[in-house]
């Protein structure tokens, strides 16, 4: 990484604030996976929050594949209305009549089901986060682990969603609800608000992308509830940033513009 291009702390502090703006000008919001009353059945239920929570589990498990979001939700909603959520969380799932007649055609989609099952295996070692994670620090160790890895990046997802619905009130996990996938990374990397690199893809390095980026979003003063939703859901495609969008982008400072002047 080249220094002489890394942005000072006001240029970052300018860059948080541009992208908060346009986040809230644009009234975009990400997926609705527990509605406003799963949300107060999760918060007055404790036997519910099981079954909620591993709903949540799913959607992320679901998502972590290479398509974009309105092709994960349409799937999902096939899932959800085909009851194949709701069965394996009651030890109920048949399988042979899933694979004779699945609800979704995409096999990405449809092979989804073995990571389903494994977190409905281990819903032993999920369930110690219910109704609070006694330890902000390891809580998507404990995602990544019980999910033999399917949560990597969606592990933090979960505890951004956890926090964005104010199910988990511990302000520490907002160090780790900073969802640090292939797209934020680049993104962040490449505006210069972190100094990392954008190929870390390590759980460790997941880990360190988060802390980096909820310390940047609160030097730039970002609302707290909004995580990294600034960034994933920004207009700047800095992932595939070519010579027209470098010349036509309005980022106020922009370490891979440095970069590429410098060249």
């Amino acid at each position: 990484m080249n220094d002489s291009t890394t942005l000072t702390n006001r240029e970052r502090r300018e860059n948080v604030a541009f992208l908060g703006q346009a986040f809230a000008a644009a009234q975009r919001e990400p997926a609705e996976v527990l509605d406003a009353d799963e949300r107060e059945r999760f918060a007055a239920e404790p036997a519910a929050q099981p079954g909620l929570f591993f709903k949540l589990l799913c959607y992320g498990a679901l998502a972590a594949q290479p398509a974009p979001e309105a092709v994960v939700d349409a799937d999902w909603r096939r899932l959800e209305t085909a009851g194949v959520v709701d069965a394996l969380f009651a030890d109920e799932f048949d399988l042979k009549r899933y694979a004779l007649d699945p609800p979704v055609s995409r096999n990405d989609s449809k092979g989804k089901v073995i990571d389903f099952t494994r977190l409905a295996e281990a819903r032993e070692t999920w369930s110690r986060l219910l109704p609070q994670p006694s330890d902000p620090d390891v809580a998507v160790d404990v995602l990544h682990a019980a999910s033999g890895g399917a949560l990597k990046s969606r592990a933090f997802w979960a505890v951004r969603e956890m926090r964005r619905y104010g199910l988990w009130h511990d302000d520490a996990l907002d160090r780790f609800a900073c969802v640090p996938d292939g797209r934020v990374r680049k993104r962040a990397v490449r505006m210069g608000l972190i100094d990392l690199p954008e190929k870390a893809d390590t759980f460790a390095d997941m880990k360190a992308v988060s802390r980096a980026l909820h310390a940047v979003l609160r030097l730039g003063e970002a609302h707290d509830d909004v995580f990294d939703l600034p960034i994933s859901m920004a207009g700047q495609r800095c992932e595939i940033c070519d010579a027209a969008r470098m010349a036509a982008c309005p980022m106020p400072h922009c370490r891979w513009r440095r970069e590429h002047a410098d060249a």
